[in-house]
């Protein structure tokens, strides 16, 4: 390989590479575990987890269950080693929550209904308010990690998703002015071939409030389940960049291969 070629090669690369090695804010790796049970008698199910691993250092979970023939069956929300399990049992259907705002409920935070946002979730369930502490986590600069909106995302390790399956996924955020931008999507793995993306863009929200990504005080996320017993389980949430591009990469190196080969030329008819 042409020396010259060999270092510019290597510059391009020690260029591209900070942008690969850039911080993560991790949401949760569920190595804090906790859960709830919802079936006939106890619909819905709340409790709040502490400890590492948290956004905030804790975690708030909220399962409902809409339909359960047999009182033993119902839909659990768990983490445990790691991941995080939704599992509705026999004859079941359910939906769940997740709330990272902080430790505690402060006295004075209202209560933010669910159902009432412009993607209204758990249209079948019945009770869906709970309390959302908007200034809870003091203001995470989420553009810290990827510089725009474009370019950062939240990334959701997926370690299953049931055959057939229909699952839907909401996600939310809350600036510490009380502003909040909102997603919606029906995930489903027909013939046991994922149709979804894992990753979610911050520009992918409905925003028309404008919040401002630089002072997260609250992220909440939440599933219902479409189809009857279904089970699925993540393995960790968190806010990455978007990568370097592997088009840009390849088009500088074939940018630069063909100047090599340019010189190559220019020395041979020189000779």
């Amino acid at each position: 390989m042409n020396m010259k070629f060999s270092l510019t090669l290597a510059a391009l690369v020690a260029f591209a590479a900070p942008a690969a090695m850039a911080a993560t804010i991790v949401v949760d790796d569920f190595t804090t575990p906790g859960g709830v049970f919802s079936n006939g008698g106890g619909n819905p199910d709340t409790a709040a987890f502490a400890g590492p691993g948290i956004i905030g250092g804790e975690r708030y979970m909220w399962v409902s269950t809409d339909t359960f023939p047999d009182p033993r069956f119902g839909t659990q929300f768990e983490a445990t080693g790691g991941g995080l399990n939704f599992t509705n049992g026999t004859g079941a259907r359910g939906q769940a929550v997740l709330v990272y705002d902080g430790p505690g409920t402060p006295a004075t935070t209202t209560p933010f209904t669910f159902k009432d946002l412009p993607q209204p979730p758990f249209a079948s369930s019945t009770s869906a308010d709970i309390p959302v502490n908007v200034t809870g986590l003091g203001g995470v600069d989420l553009l810290a990690i990827g510089g725009t909106t474009a370019s950062t995302k939240f990334s959701f390790e997926l370690n299953s998703f049931d055959a057939g399956g229909s699952l839907d996924f909401y996600a939310y955020a809350f600036d510490q002015s009380g502003r909040i931008a909102t997603y919606f999507e029906n995930l489903t793995n027909p013939g046991g071939q994922i149709s979804f993306s894992t990753d979610l863009r911050l520009d992918q929200f409905n925003d028309p409030s404008g919040i401002d990504w630089t002072d997260i005080g609250a992220l909440a996320f939440a599933v219902e389940s479409r189809t009857f017993e279904f089970d699925g389980a993540i393995g960790s949430i968190s806010v990455v960049p978007l990568p370097a591009s592997a088009f840009l990469l390849l088009g500088g190196l074939g940018g630069l291969a063909g100047m090599s080969s340019a010189a190559r030329r220019r020395r041979r008819r020189q000779a």
